[in-house]
């Protein structure tokens, strides 16, 4: 691909992560005047399963050879979804990365797909980078999906504070983990954005994440049934994050995910993090934002995701 002049395309490397974790953090300062901590978030893009640097990444570096843009392409099975993720640092912001960055990715999902086959193809960005809102718009993208991210403090105080009558529950390990992705796999079956995952991929996945800790994974059990699970994540920041709490279907509406809520929340205190955080489908059906809310969490950010039909050549 080319860049407008004077940048140059090349596939992103390992060694640039601290250079995208300056542009992610440089983006975030623009987009909501605070930074969150990218450098795990880089790291389990990095770890998707099939990612290829070669393939699926490009950055525009500028004469300096510092980053000015950065983009990645990622599908787990690209005839059901295919998502990319593009950022153009504030410094070189309005000079048409963003749109080659854009056609880019738009090419390199095309290419993904076998010939005649189509799929929907998502990016998106913070609700405030109007610039970036405008070019979906302008490509003939729309807005399929809202999510937030939430957070509160945390403090000693944190402890869990029991569960409803015939519910258990218990701190699980990494023997635990298939159970684990069985439970969560059943529960997000109905989700935006669903898509099977072995559980060779699921761990895979995981495992590349620096914040994993299978010691963090909350179990929920309603009698002897196991009914639901958190995964849970301590990122280099001092913030924790509830990364994925699902509750079977027939287990719904009894405490179950709030206990299991109240339990992570006590964990992630316990081992010395100041803040939890997770994020949120605003149209989630089973109530999760109204959960969240009346656990004190509150709206840190929204991400809007935007959809275009792509069809192989």
């Amino acid at each position: 691909m080319t860049f407008p002049d004077p940048y140059r395309a090349r596939p992103a490397r390992r060694d640039d992560l601290d250079a995208l974790v300056e542009l992610h953090e440089a983006r975030d300062l623009v987009d909501v005047g605070f930074v969150d901590q990218a450098r795990d978030e880089i790291l389990v893009d990095w770890a998707a399963t099939g990612f290829e640097f070669e393939r699926d990444s490009v950055v525009a570096e500028a004469n300096d050879g510092s980053i000015a843009a950065y983009g990645i392409v990622l599908a787990l099975d690209p005839s059901m979804q295919i998502f990319a993720m593009d950022k153009v640092h504030p410094e070189h912001a309005g000079l048409g990365l963003g749109s080659a960055l854009l056609a880019e990715s738009e090419r390199r999902a095309t290419s993904r797909l076998a010939p005649g086959v189509p799929a929907p193809f998502r990016t998106g960005a913070p609700d405030t980078d109007r610039r970036a809102v405008d070019l979906f718009e302008r490509r003939g993208y729309r807005p399929v999906r809202s999510f937030w991210h939430m957070h509160r403090g945390l403090s000693a105080d944190d402890v869990s504070s029991g569960t409803p009558e015939g519910v258990t529950l218990r701190l699980a390990s990494a023997d635990d983990e298939r159970l684990v992705r069985g439970l969560l796999e059943e529960a997000f079956v109905d989700h935006f954005g669903f898509e099977p995952m072995t559980f060779e991929e699921w761990q895979h996945e995981h495992h590349g994440d620096p914040g994993y800790d299978p010691s963090l994974m909350v179990l929920a059990y309603v009698g002897d049934e196991p009914a639901g699970a958190s995964v849970n994540f301590a990122a280099d920041d001092g913030a924790g994050w509830v990364g994925e709490l699902g509750v079977l279907a027939k287990f719904r509406r009894r405490g179950v995910a709030r206990a299991l809520l109240d339990r992570s929340f006590a964990e992630l205190a316990a081992r010395g993090h100041h803040q939890v955080r997770l994020g949120v489908d605003i149209e989630n059906t089973s109530g999760a934002t109204h959960l969240y809310e009346s656990v004190g969490m509150t709206v840190r950010r929204r991400y809007d995701v935007f959809e275009k039909r792509l069809t192989g050549a």
